[in-house]
């Protein structure tokens, strides 16, 4: 297992935990105040991916891009791949991005739902 499939893994991790922590903690309530640190948390977890990627590419990051993937992932991260990997590619590689995103939402709330069910019990 490299790198990269290990900050997957901790993505994927994260995600589980912050839902079961926000359920535990701030049940019903949309945006609970531990949201920030889960947040930032995954951002560094993006970066550091990014930051494997692309020292495994032999990518030269610029500053703006580094601060861009931090400061909004969703548009800077297509742009690095796209630039990369060239068209075809990185349009796989985006698709594959929004699918972990979606992964992790759905595993955030499979965490919250595992908490409520406890609680109903």
């Amino acid at each position: 297992m490299n790198s990269k499939q290990r900050v997957l893994i901790a993505m994927a991790a994260t995600s589980f935990v912050s839902g079961m922590v926000d359920q535990y903690f701030y049940p019903g309530i949309d945006f609970p105040p531990s949201a920030m640190a889960w947040t930032l948390v995954s951002l560094f977890l993006v970066f550091a991916w990014y930051h494997l990627d692309a020292s495994e590419r032999g990518y030269r990051r610029s500053p703006w891009l580094n601060v861009g993937v931090i400061a909004l992932a969703v548009v800077a991260l297509p742009y690095y791949f796209f630039r990369s990997r060239g068209a075809r590619h990185g349009a796989l590689a985006t698709g594959a991005m929004l699918l972990v995103y979606a992964a992790c939402t759905l595993l955030a709330a499979f965490g919250s739902a595992v908490v409520f069910a406890g609680q109903q019990t």
